[in-house]
């Protein structure tokens, strides 16, 4: 088996969406593995419909969203996972296939992302070719659009499950800055990102998360100016959304689920 699905949810309202999208791909050689953490019935109901498709099904009370995506790296037996967790979908039905013609051939191969707004509107954003340190300390790769072989995850470990909202980055400063290991960028929109998700999170326990993992990877000199630059990068290559405060005073940024907000300069 090439791929494994991992789908991870908790009464997630959008999540028909999602396993449209898996079903109806048109390459079908992959292996589905739902983790839900008890939902409630309507979602339950959701899933009786797919799991007809679904390969391994299980729904059990978690520890949080690393818990749960630890819990379907154990259960996958594919060579490359992609991570398409509740609420996300991919952008059309021919996604798996145009991902396979160009080449699972790196440790991890990632694509382009959209994020959909509360709004419903879909903001592209296409990731570079190189990832390198500066990039990695400010920003992560799309986790939705991403094919990471397993057996990363069988030699360097799991997701972190100290941390509730930065593993997933600090998995990917380990596997490449630590471990070297081997990456590709393919020119495809393969997924939309739900960021609702990230909507609410305590932007203090995200300060604090991504202050310990740059402290483990990074020296406090490199880290002012990597900091420093990225306000040469535009807002949205910074970010993962970007909105105005209901009395619009303020632009509340959101990167990597930490909440910025800076008051607005009114000329």
């Amino acid at each position: 088996m090439k791929i494994s699905i991992i789908t991870i949810c908790y009464n997630e309202p959008n999540l028909e969406e999602t396993c449209q999208s898996i079903v109806n791909q048109t390459w079908q050689d992959f292996e589905w593995v739902v983790v839900d953490g008890n939902s409630n019935q309507k979602t339950q109901e959701i899933w009786d419909k797919y799991k007809y498709r679904i390969d391994k099904f299980i729904s059990e009370p978690d520890n949080g969203r690393y818990n749960a995506m630890n819990k379907g790296i154990m259960l996958v037996s594919g060579e490359y996972l992609n991570f398409l967790n509740a609420g996300d979908y991919y952008t059309d039905n021919n996604v798996l296939q145009k991902v396979v013609e160009l080449g699972l051939d790196k440790d991890i191969v990632y694509g382009n992302l959209n994020f959909i707004e509360k709004t419903g509107k879909l903001k592209t954003w296409n990731f570079p070719e190189v990832v390198d340190n500066e990039y990695l300390c400010i920003r992560s790769l799309p986790h939705p659009a991403c094919f990471i072989k397993k057996e990363l995850f069988n030699l360097y470990g799991l997701y972190n499950e100290k941390y509730k909202v930065v593993s997933d980055w600090e998995k990917f400063l380990e596997f490449i800055l630590m471990h070297h290991s081997s990456y590709k960028h393919i020119n495809l929109q393969c997924a939309n990102f739900n960021l609702e998700g990230i909507s609410s999170t305590d932007k203090d326990l995200c300060k604090k998360e991504r202050s310990d993992v740059l402290k483990k990877y990074f020296t406090e000199e490199q880290i002012n100016k990597f900091l420093e630059s990225k306000d040469s990068y535009s807002f949205v290559e910074q970010i993962f959304s970007m909105k105005n405060s209901k009395n619009g005073i303020h632009k509340i940024i959101t990167f990597l689920g930490c909440h910025l907000k800076i008051k607005r300069s009114h000329k």
